[in-house]
């Protein structure tokens, strides 16, 4: 795929955000990015409460806990993609390794998270701490 068509990709992606739901467009971006995997997590609600809830802490209802379920409206986890995977990824090439679907004790794996913030401008210091919020879920 050339420059090109990978940016008119994008755009399109981009455009319809507006319209797909929260997910489908977050998945359709990623896949114009060159990122794709069948390994989904069923049953998500895109409620930010329930993610928490989904996956715990050792610690819950901390500040930075607080301010995440304060400004995040969704979350949605969109697909992982597993250390055997990531490599085909890189080489833009079909992925042939069968999708067993999601793994949530899979260590060595990419999560491709979407999070539907209220605000449209936030410091660097706090999508940072939007994101080891996120991070601090998972092994």
């Amino acid at each position: 795929m050339n420059a090109s068509n990978t940016r008119n990709d994008i755009a399109s992606a981009l455009q319809g955000i507006t319209t797909a739901t929260f997910a489908d467009a977050s998945r359709e971006l990623l896949a114009a990015l060159g990122y794709r995997s069948d390994r989904t997590l069923d049953g998500q609600t895109g409620n930010v409460a329930d993610f928490i809830a989904d996956f715990p802490v050792k610690n819950p209802g901390n500040r930075s806990e607080e301010a995440f379920a304060e400004e995040a409206t969704a979350v949605q986890l969109i697909f992982q993609v597993i250390s055997d995977e990531i490599e085909v990824i890189a080489q833009g090439q079909q992925m042939l390794i069968p999708a067993d679907g999601f793994d949530k004790g899979l260590a060595q794996s990419f999560l491709f998270m979407a999070v539907e913030l209220k605000g449209k401008h936030y410091p660097r210091s706090q999508y940072i701490s939007f994101t080891r919020e996120i991070n601090k879920r998972f092994p």
